[in-house]
Formats: C-alpha cells, sequence, structure tokens
C-alpha cells in the first residue's frame, strides 16, 4: 500500500473520530456543526499543504525510499497529520465571530 493510501485512509478514519472530539472540544458558543466544518477544513487543507511540503523536501534530498516501509511512512504521516490536527484544535477553540448588528 502506497504512503498516499495509507494516508486518505488515515484521513478517513481522523475525519469519522473528529466527530466525537469536536463536539467535546468545540467553544461553548460554537454550533457543533460549524464548528465540525472548520475544523475539518483546516485539518485538511494543512495535511495537504504539510503533504507536499515535506513530499518536496524528501524528493530534495533523495529521501523518498523511505517512504516504501512502514516506519518510514509512519513517520512521515505523523509528522503530517499532528500540526494539521494542532492547527484546527486551535481553531476549535477561539470562540466565534460576533457579527454587528446594524
Amino acid at each position: 500500500m502506497s504512503t498516499q493510501s495509507l494516508g486518505i485512509i488515515l484521513w478517513l478514519v481522523l475525519m469519522l473520530l473528529a466527530i466525537p472530539y469536536v463536539r467535546h472540544a468545540k467553544h461553548p458558543r460554537a454550533k457543533p456543526l460549524a464548528a465540525y466544518m472548520v475544523f475539518v477544513t483546516l485539518f485538511s487543507v494543512g495535511a495537504a499543504v504539510m503533504f507536499s511540503v515535506l513530499l518536496m523536501l524528501l524528493s530534495g534530498y533523495g529521501g523518498l525510499d523511505t517512504l516504501h516501509d512502514f516506519p518510514g511512512a509512519a513517520i512521515f504521516l505523523t509528522l503530517v497529520f499532528i500540526p494539521a490536527f494542532l492547527l484546527g484544535r486551535w481553531q476549535l477553540k477561539k470562540p466565534p465571530r460576533q457579527v454587528p448588528v446594524e
């Protein structure tokens, strides 16, 4: 199984696990669906950016062979998903913006 396939499967599992996490961790004033959508969006964009950057760095240094074995792929995906999770969690904890009434 390639790192990309493993990453997509892991992403889907994490999005399912994020449902109860977001419900518990969201700001009290945030609506659950809106909080989940913010988390999923930032997590997905952050993971895609980290995946691309790390892949470019590995290819530049000739380290793409490390992704063919499980420990290398696991470390790579950990380096992708942990910063993405922290980005989504940071935004999740912020209070929702108040729209001024005119």
